[in-house]
């Protein structure tokens, strides 16, 4: 049976043909599309949010539902060092399900789309059989500099990301903050190549990254053990999982993983908003590995939610 992936793979051959003069510059297979216009590029995509797949009620408020569904693609919109412009949201509501809990949903959304600067100006409504689906789409644009693909990273490349990772279960896929700033800042001040968010997990989101770069890495294992999240140390202890499993493969911890050609040693001063802990880097060879003190070298498969 086809995974999630192959049928992405498949859609892009199938998709990846000139339709008219659309002036798309990136198709599918990175974070948005971006499409070339007369004023200069815009940023689009769009995300799901589902019932029972991407949250629970009563464990989510309706506002961290709400949070969450537009703040996904505001995290593809940072990992493409874009700004955002507007936002649309359809929404397919369950009859069993009080209004009230769809007002508190857009009150989370609203609430995060004013501090962005990115209106929600429409939408559609349907009815769904069973439990609350949410779609948005996001139009962003970049001004300030180029899009910054999945694609690009190059040997010699050192990997950061932008915060600690793993856990994400215990709240943070609910809470998180989108790293617009961090993004623009990053594509403006360093020597940037590729950028994606975490969402599907650190092994899986290197994975992608590497292959739209026809590339490797090699991930240092202090490095990484020092990026491990206290979400992270908490799940190990009650589960006895290790601590760096879930850094490595728990989706929605929602940083930045970017690939930027200087070492950490020649980072200038970071802004007190913008975080960078090296973990790794690029080299030729395909292929992830973790490195060791000892220089034990193993192969780290992907890992991270599939949806099918």
């Amino acid at each position: 049976m086809m995974n999630e992936f192959e049928f992405i793979s498949w859609l892009r051959q199938v998709l990846d043909r000139p339709v008219g003069r659309t002036g798309v510059a990136v198709g599918i297979g990175d974070d948005m599309a971006v499409i070339d216009l007369p004023g200069g590029k815009v940023l689009l995509g769009s995300d799901m949010v589902i019932e029972n797949i991407h949250f629970t009620f009563p464990d989510a408020k309706p506002e961290e539902v709400g949070h969450k569904a537009l703040g996904r693609c505001l995290s593809d919109c940072a990992a493409m060092a874009g700004e955002p412009v507007a936002a649309i949201v359809s929404v397919a509501r369950p009859p069993e399900m009080p209004v009230e809990i769809l007002k508190g949903v857009f009150q989370g959304m609203m609430q995060l789309a004013d501090r962005f600067g990115c209106p929600i100006v429409g939408g559609d409504t349907s009815h769904s059989e069973k439990g609350l689906v949410l779609d948005v789409c996001l139009l962003g644009k970049c001004q300030r500099n180029e899009p910054t693909l999945r694609r690009g990273a190059k040997a010699g490349d050192y990997l950061y990301v932008t915060g600690t990772l793993g856990g994400s279960i215990l709240g943070k896929h609910l809470r998180f903050e989108p790293k617009i700033e961090q993004g623009l800042w990053i594509a403006e001040h360093l020597p940037v190549h590729a950028m994606i968010d975490i969402s599907d997990g650190l092994s899986s989101d290197l994975g992608h990254m590497c292959a739209e770069s026809r590339c490797g890495a090699e991930l240092f294992s202090h490095a990484v053990e020092a990026a491990i999240s206290v979400d992270a140390r908490k799940l190990s202890a009650k589960t006895g999982k290790e601590a760096m499993d879930y850094a490595i493969n728990d989706g929605e911890d929602f940083e930045l993983l970017a690939a930027i050609g200087i070492s950490p040693s020649e980072l200038p001063d970071l802004p007190e908003n913008v975080r960078l802990l090296p973990i790794g880097r690029i080299v030729e060879e395909s292929g992830i590995l973790m490195i060791y003190p000892t220089g034990r070298r193993v192969e780290i498969q992907a890992g991270g939610y599939r949806h099918f």
